[in-house]
């Protein structure tokens, strides 16, 4: 007769196979996992069988089944007394869909009552964020002390003590009670489940004890069942998925309890050294309170390397236990061997952890320090995004093949795939599985599924495969390449994700045809009709084939410029990290003191004879002598667009959208299109100014000071905020003058200054700048400009001091002032725009997501006001959702070939971004505000030069978003934000660390991928 009788007679909860044969984790079953945790071969067992009684039948040959065939219609109770059993020797039960430890049955075993149940103390926490009927519709039980005083289903809720697991010990004298019920079943009884039964038998005058396993358990209902049956403390996990892993290795561990180290510390030393001798060892933390489904604590703990037996390893073991502060008596420390001879080590998420969206996110780094990664403290840190259902998608590096094999595994075996994995490779190519835990972020309630990315990137690659043929308007026959960065940088202007409404007014405004039209004009080659932008995936790209193209001299024979229009386009893909400097690094676009280096690539490199160099040279030699003379009538176009606001602002009988289109009008003639030949004029004068000091020509002492004197819209917004302080400026008239900007300047839903002026502008005045300089201030410039005129003389340029340093000022100056006038049209026009919608019903959040097309349509539109606002909700609706499947996306700011949509390289100096929350707030440096006291930091941005679990404490202080210099995006405090719900830019390189630094007010925006100065 059996031992055990496993009850699975009903419907399954989901799915089509009965619980008992689905997979708790890879090629093994629940029916097998039941056998093996109670000690029982499958001769031992019967099967209470129902639902699809003939595929358990068929799967388990040699198990004994018997059939319930009113299954539909009654209660696991009567499955119980279908089963056959005697009352010589105890019987254990359970149902179907259970998974339990082999310690819980020897514990029912000891009981010495007639029936010993396994129930659950810790029974809500299975729960949270599940219905509230399913809180209700258990089993629950009713304990004092050990024993249980009630069972079953219509127990009280407010009574409860916890849940029946549905598992249970019948002694022989209670199996004798239940042969009785065979003969005569109560028909109250005949729906009633197990517990009603264990319940009715109480009463009869049984004992019924209890075994509590305080959620060491699972059932098979939700994908986080078996994970959380598996995953528990770091030393837990790591031995119960030891003996199943195939194709990684976990070390050996002795693992004890904190209590355990206080009662007999000689008796675990010993252990340790029994088992691992001299070997070098690892001890590290294994609390209870890290590494769970709701809290990870990644980080608050201490771990140390390289410890051999010894004083050391006892003063290792007590520096762990005393990171925990107070421990809890079952708080854990785990020794193992140490991974020696690491060559790639780090840590893996199996989906992003912002989104939980379809990726593998490896941070990994090669320099052999297994926690350099998590420390945050690698300067050497590469991310891998590699997309789930992609297992054909090249690698970076070969090595990691057998870690996305590991992962394969491991997701199988937890039936769980939102996984954080520390690993490490050794040099022969085994991968060690440092650490298994949850992502401990809730996203409970998002409607992003993984088929919506996988569309989304199907649609990218026929994107690319439609764009990939070279335009015939441009040079040569070159392969597609696109960047968020180079040459008018949507990352940085309108964010990576930004909504219809930015975009459409970028593209009108600048990217469709005025880039073109400006570098025509300047002198470079036409490339008209190529609009600069394109996307892919919701992301705005620059065709980095036009662009590089537009930089052309159009004096350049074709076949000349199609070679230098591939070699720079090679140079780049060769050179990814230099996408935001192209025109520093890449592609030369005006003639400069120092343009030999230029010369030197090109033959060197590009092979390119030196005559066909010097027709580069004397194009670009035109196109720089030219930009002398031209800022001024820039200018003018510039003061026309000032004077024509002026003019369309008095004309206050024009309705919302005609207001809009005809500020956008004149902001596209005579703003965007002027300040690009501002913008490129700058760049020149920069580019002059660099060169010389670069050549030895002027000092960089020179080059600061001239640009010192220099009288900006920022130095007069400083030198304004002053003269407001002191009264000589009103504060409503500071505010009339700079009101009109606003921190995303093509956002609709970016407030205006003049919106909550106390937010942006009173900081200005209340802590205001001095602009005042020392006598000497332009000392080294005045003495050393000669020199530089001469420099200019020296490459043929114009060397007029008067025409030389005026152009300087006027470009530098000019760009600033331009985009400063241009931007005060955009912004009234979006504010014309949002009063537009307004009388339509439409937020600024459902106008962002609207093409300016659309809107402007509105004036010539047959459709009724409401008709018309209905259509247009709809329409911000589908593209809302489709932002939050583009955020979702992962994306390189390279996009070298189609193959980057499955896996690419995140470069070290992109900032990982965490949350979805924009911030526009004070900055604060902490490795500069040594004095600075806590609580100082609320409201600000915070920066902190690495992700270090020591900085922990910002997080209770109020802070309003993250940034650091180092760190990935499975750092520690990538992982604490993500917990937190809080934004931040983790690991965004020395240079924009030092640009924000200096910074008072800055802008970070998760997800848009935007982090730009303010103020």
């Amino acid at each position: 007769m059996p031992k055990i009788v496993i009850l699975g007679a009903g419907a399954p909860h989901r799915g089509k196979l009965p619980a008992a044969l689905r997979e708790a984790c890879s090629g093994t079953s629940i029916l097998q996992w039941q056998l093996d945790a109670s000690r029982c071969n499958i001769k031992d067992a019967l099967f209470v069988a129902g639902y699809k009684s003939s595929a358990i039948k068929s799967r388990y040959q040699d198990l004994s089944v018997v059939v319930n065939e009113d299954w539909k219609n009654t209660g696991s109770g009567i499955s119980l007394l279908t089963a056959p059993f005697s009352c010589d020797r105890p019987l254990l039960v359970c149902y179907s869909d259970i998974l339990f430890r082999e310690t819980v049955p020897a514990a029912l075993a000891r009981c010495k009552s007639d029936i010993a149940v396994a129930w659950d103390s810790a029974w809500k926490h299975r729960y949270v964020g599940r219905s509230v009927d399913e809180l209700l519709n258990r089993e629950h039980v009713v304990v004092n002390e050990n024993l249980l005083t009630r069972l079953g289903e219509e127990v009280p809720i407010d009574w409860v003590d916890g849940e029946f697991i549905g598992l249970v010990l019948f002694s022989p004298r209670a199996l004798e009670r239940l042969s009785k019920l065979k003969e005569h079943r109560p028909e109250s009884l005949r729906t009633r489940h197990l517990s009603e039964y264990i319940e009715y038998l109480r009463t009869t005058g049984l004992s019924v004890s209890g075994v509590d396993v305080a959620g060491e358990w699972a059932e098979f209902n939700d994908p986080q069942d078996i994970a959380k049956f598996i995953l528990g403390t770091k030393a837990e996990t790591l031995s119960r998925l030891r003996g199943m892993v195939r194709h990684a290795v976990i070390q050996d561990q002795v693992a004890f309890s904190v209590s355990d180290w206080l009662t007999c510390p000689e008796l675990l030393l010993q252990e340790i050294i029994n088992n691992f001798g001299q070997q070098r060892l690892v001890v590290r933390s294994s609390a209870r309170s890290e590494d769970s489904f709701h809290a990870s604590n990644a980080g608050g703990y201490d771990s140390v390397l390289n410890v051999t037996a010894g004083p050391g390893l006892i003063a290792a073991i007590k520096q762990v236990i005393s990171s925990y502060g107070e421990a809890n008596a079952n708080d854990q420390v785990l020794i193992q061997p140490l991974v020696t001879d690491v060559r790639i080590s780090g840590v893996v998420l199996t989906r992003t952890l912002e989104h939980g969206a379809p990726w593998y996110v490896i941070n990994y780094e090669t320099n052999g320090d297994t926690e350099a990664i998590t420390s945050g403290a690698s300067d050497d840190h590469h991310t891998l995004f590699l997309r789930r259902n992609t297992r054909a998608a090249p690698l970076p590096d070969n090595r990691l093949g057998g870690l996305v094999e590991a992962l394969h595994e491991i997701e199988a075996l937890l039936g769980y795939d939102a996984l954080d994995i520390e690993f490490a490779i050794d040099a022969t190519n085994t991968v060690h599985i440092l650490q298994v835990r949850p992502i401990a972020v809730d996203r409970k309630g998002s409607d992003l599924d993984d088929k919506s990315c996988d569309d989304v990137l199907s649609q990218a690659k026929e994107r690319w495969q439609a764009l990939a043929p070279s335009p015939p308007h441009l040079p040569g026959r070159t392969a597609p390449l696109y960047g968020i960065m180079p040459d008018w940088n949507p990352a940085e202007i309108i964010g990576t994700t930004p909504g219809a409404l930015a975009k459409s007014l970028y593209s009108v405004l600048v990217m469709d045809e005025i880039w073109a039209t400006q570098r025509a004009e300047y002198g470079y080659r036409d490339v008209r009709p190529s609009p600069l932008l394109a996307e892919f995936a919701g992301r705005p790209y620059v065709d980095v084939r036009a662009s590089f193209a537009s930089f052309l001299p159009a004096s350049l024979p074709e076949e000349l410029a199609g070679r230098l229009l591939a070699f720079t386009l090679d140079w780049l893909r060769q050179h990814p990290t230099l996408h935001d400097k192209i025109e520093f690094e890449v592609v030369p676009t005006c003639l400069g003191p120092n343009f030999i280096r230029w010369q030197h690539r090109l033959c060197q490199e590009g092979k390119f004879s030196a005559d066909e160099v010097e027709i580069l040279k004397a194009g670009l030699k035109t196109i720089t002598a030219n930009a002398f003379y031209r800022c001024q009538r820039d200018l003018e176009q510039i003061d026309q667009l000032r004077q024509r606001f002026d003019t369309l602002q008095g004309k206050t009988t024009l309705a919302p959208l005609e207001r809009a289109r005809l500020l956008l009008d004149d902001c596209r003639r005579l703003g965007t299109l002027p300040f690009a030949h501002l913008a490129r004029s700058s760049f020149v004068a920069v580019t002059l100014l660099k060169e010389a000091e670069t050549t030895g020509a002027i000092s960089r002492a020179a080059r600061e000071s001239f640009l010192s004197s220099l009288r900006t819209v920022s130095h007069q917004l400083t030198e304004d905020a002053c003269a407001t302080a002191s009264g000589d400026l009103a504060w409503e008239a500071f505010v009339a003058r700079y009101g009109h900007l606003r921190p995303g300047t093509y956002d609709i839903t970016s407030p205006r200054y003049d919106a909550d002026p106390e937010r942006f502008l009173r900081p200005l005045v209340e802590r205001p700048q001095t602009t005042g300089q020392e006598p000497n201030y332009l000392d080294p410039w005045q003495k050393e400009r000669d020199a530089f005129f001469t420099e200019i003389e020296r490459i043929g340029l114009p060397s007029n001091p008067g025409v030389v340093e005026g152009f300087l000022r006027q470009a530098i100056e000019g760009r600033e002032y331009a985009k400063f006038v241009f931007s005060r049209n955009l912004s009234t026009a979006l504010e014309a725009l949002a009063e537009a919608g307004a009388e339509l019903g439409l937020s600024r959040g459902e106008l962002a997501n609207i093409p300016l097309s659309a809107l402007l349509n509105l004036r010539t539109s047959p459709l009724s006001a409401k008709a018309a606002a209905e259509q247009l909700r709809q329409q911000a609706s589908q593209e809302a959702l489709f932002r939050r499947v583009a955020a979702a996306c992962e994306m390189p700011p390279l996009l070298k070939s189609a193959a980057e949509l499955d896996a690419f390289i995140l470069g070290s100096d992109q900032p990982n971004f965490i949350g979805s929350t924009n911030v526009t707030a004070c900055c604060l440096d902490l490795s500069r505000q040594h004095e600075t006291h806590e609580n100082d930091i609320a409201g600000h941005i915070v920066l902190i030069p690495q992700a270090d679990p020591g900085y922990d404490w910002i997080f209770g202080r109020g802070i309003a978003g993250l940034v650091t210099l180092y760190g990935g995006a499975n750092s520690h405090m990538a992982i604490r934000a993500a917990e937190f719900g809080l934004p931040a830019a983790i690991g965004i390189g020395e240079q924009r660390y030092r640009e924000l630094a200096q910074a008072q007010v800055v802008t970070l925006s998760p997800a848009n991928g935007m982090l730009k100065v303010v103020q």
